[in-house]
This record gives structure tokens, sequence and C-alpha cells, in this order.
């Protein structure tokens, strides 16, 4: 299991609690391990600020001031970088336009940093991600969302949460936008921002971080030399470079033979499951996830589909990328067949989210779907249905 580093406090910890949904008991496995969160609540021990306005600690709130005559984008900066993290903060925007960054870097100018800001003002982009010194606006947020959960001149809280190339934003417990992005910055400061040119107050507090650090947090779920952790009677045959294939027997056919499904031999509940696939023609199988019962993987789990549909429009929940019995994929990404494929399939609490070949084709509250009564934890499993498919580069990043 992926070991977490903790850098929070007991209120942020009872907030992760709450944004993953786990039971309140589950509060006892995130303690703190003494760390102290970036802002002390008391002075900006721990910070440095650049050129260009004010910052200032007042009853336990960093406010921050800049006249419109200031050209420069007064920052305040951590003194250390980030890699992996759950980030949170509390602002109120009185006046101005401000952005709360991450992952980024120190540079000369008028901005004093490159990199991604979290937008925080009082307009309708308020949660999206823009890249200063670069792309300029990454991804912005649904409008009419971002109208009826921000609250203007008012707090709002943000998190941030920043996991290899998965950036995902949420606002007052509502997500804003979420991308998958091998271009962006994978390590950097944390910056609060006065924007220049611009009558800027702006107030942040309760800024805490959950650090998740390693290889991004995965572990490989196959080696490639075995399958050690799984289970199966089928002809799974393990193939470099950490997969395996189906090479059904003579005979093999039809999707109730469950014990021929490969399956983990331990339970999972909030994680990352990334993997790649390729089916041969006319392929069909699935990812099972959350199984209580292996003698019954379709009643007891919950299936992400892979069928060889490519070029089919309109599609199902039983093409490619759909949810089995519950949600069809917002558009067709798959490949042909003899090609390979890539799933990123988040589960955290009730929320399930997918991705095929770098497009977020699933965004799936499982509470409210055909699925609201299946386990909030279970095994991982592969479908056989006695047809042809390979797997390589199975990995999992479990989540609190």
């Amino acid at each position: 299991m992926t070991t977490l580093t903790f850098r929070l406090s007991p209120a942020f910890l009872l907030l992760v609690v709450s944004l993953v949904t786990d039971p309140p008991s589950a509060a006892a496995e995130l303690a703190p391990a003494g760390s102290t969160p970036p802002f002390n609540g008391r002075d900006l021990s721990g910070w440095h600020t650049l050129p260009g306005g004010t910052w200032e600690v007042k009853d336990g709130v960093i406010v921050g001031t800049s006249p419109k005559t200031e050209p420069k984008h007064g920052m305040l900066v951590t003194d250390r970088s980030y890699r992996n993290f759950i980030l949170k903060a509390t602002f109120k925007v009185v006046r101005g336009n401000s952005g709360l960054y991450f992952r980024c870097e120190e540079k000369p100018g008028v901005t004093g940093v490159v990199g991604f800001q979290a937008e925080v003002d009082n307009s309708d982009d308020v949660g999206g991600i823009y890249e200063t010194g670069g792309r300029g606006w990454v991804k912005r947020p649904d409008h009419a969302k971002t109208a009826a959960i921000a609250k203007r001149g008012d707090w709002n809280t943000m998190i941030v949460r920043a996991i290899g190339p998965d950036v995902t934003v949420l606002l007052n417990g509502s997500q804003t936008v979420a991308i998958v992005d091998e271009r962006g910055r994978r390590e950097g400061r944390i910056a609060l921002q006065l924007h220049g040119g611009q009558d800027m107050e702006v107030l942040f507090k309760d800024l805490d971080i959950l650090e998740i650090p390693g290889d991004e947090g995965f572990v490989p779920l196959l080696t490639g030399q075995d399958l050690s952790g799984w289970e199966t009677t089928g002809n799974w045959i393990p193939e470099e470079p950490a997969g395996v294939s189906l090479k059904p027997r003579p005979g093999e056919g039809g999707w109730r033979r469950y014990h021929h499904y490969i399956t983990t031999a331990r339970p999972y509940r909030n994680f990352v499951l990334d993997l790649e696939f390729k089916y041969a023609k006319g392929g069909n199988t699935g990812v099972f996830l959350r199984v209580g019962d292996v003698k019954n993987h379709v009643d007891s789990g919950f299936e992400v589909q892979i069928l060889d549909t490519f070029g089919k429009n309109p599609v199902g929940h039983h093409d490619c990328g759909g949810i089995i019995a519950t949600a069809a994929p917002l558009k067709n990404m798959a490949k042909p067949a003899g090609e390979w494929n890539r799933y990123v399939i988040t589960c955290v609490g009730p929320r399930l989210e997918v991705e095929l070949n770098g497009e977020r084709i699933i965004d799936l509250d499982l509470a409210t779907s055909a699925m609201k009564n299946r386990p909030p934890e279970g095994l991982i499993g592969f479908q056989d249905e006695g047809k042809p498919v390979s797997y390589r580069n199975v990995r999992i990043r479990e989540l609190p």
C-alpha cells in the first residue's frame, strides 16, 4: 500500500474524510505526522514575498492588498516546493483578481512566477486552470456551474489535487475542472497572487496540504513474471511489461464463467487505476471494480466496458468506455482492434471518473446511479469472455 506523508491540520483531516466519503472512523487512519501546514495562522514563516503589493497576517488571516498603480503581480510564495498533493485554501476576494498558484517557478518580470494557477476571483472563471508564462487558459470551468456554487465577495473553499499529470480543482465541494496534462510542471512552489494594475484586496486562511510522495504514488499490480496477488482458473499468461494476456482454451466462451476472470486477491476502496489494453477484432471484455463476490462479478461490482466499437456513433453504456447498465461514454475514444488503448480510472467514494486515451469520458456519481447499492470497497478484475485480450503497465495509486 502507498505510504502517505501528511502535512495538515485536524480540520483538514475532516475535510479529506468528507471529500472521499469514508466513514467517520477513517479519521483515525489519517492522523497527522506532526508536521505543520503551509500557513501557521500567526505569521508568514515559510513564505517570502516578491515585489508588488503588501501581504500581512491579521487575526489568523493572510491579507493581500495592492493599488491599481502597481504594475507588478505581488506574489506571496512558499519557501519550499511541492510535487504531488491535495491542497486546500479558503479565500475571499474583496476586490480584484487573484490566483492560487501551484507547481510554479519564480521568474524575473511583471508576473514574478510562471506555472499553473487555480483562478481566484469573483467572476464565473473562478476554479479554472490558467498557465502564466505558458498556454494561458488551460481549462475554463462551466460558467453556469460556477455561477451556482461560487460565493462572490464571501468565503469560498478551494481544493487542488495535483498527482502526476492529473489535476483537479474543486470549489465549495464541487469539481470545476479536471485535466490530464503531460506538458505541465510536476513540481514547484505554492503562491498567492495580487494581480498588477488592479485595486486588490484578497484574503486567505486555513491553508493545508496533504503530500503524496513517491513515484506519483503508483505501484504495479502485475509483474509480467507471474500472477502473484491475483486469482484465476482462466488461461491468463503473464507478459512484459507488467502485464497479462488471455489466451482462451478450446471451447471457452461466454461471460458467466466468473472463476475464469482474473481478480485481485485483496480489495481496494479509493484509487486511481492506470492500465493499457488491446483486443483483437470483435474483442469483448471489461474491467471490474469493487467486486464484493468473486462468484458473481456482474451483480456485486461494476464494469468499465472494453469492446471493439471503433468508429461507432452514437455510443451507449455497452460500448467501449461505458459503465454497463449505468452510463454511456461522453464520446467514442476507442482505437481500432490491435492497437493499445489506455484507461485511467479514478474511484473516490461514490465518484467514478474514466479517461480513455487522454479524454475524460465518464464523470459519474455512483450514489445516484444504477450502481448505488454496490459495495464501496472490493476486488479488481478483468473479464474472461473467451476472447483474446492483453493488458500491460497495470498499476494503481491508492488514495485516502
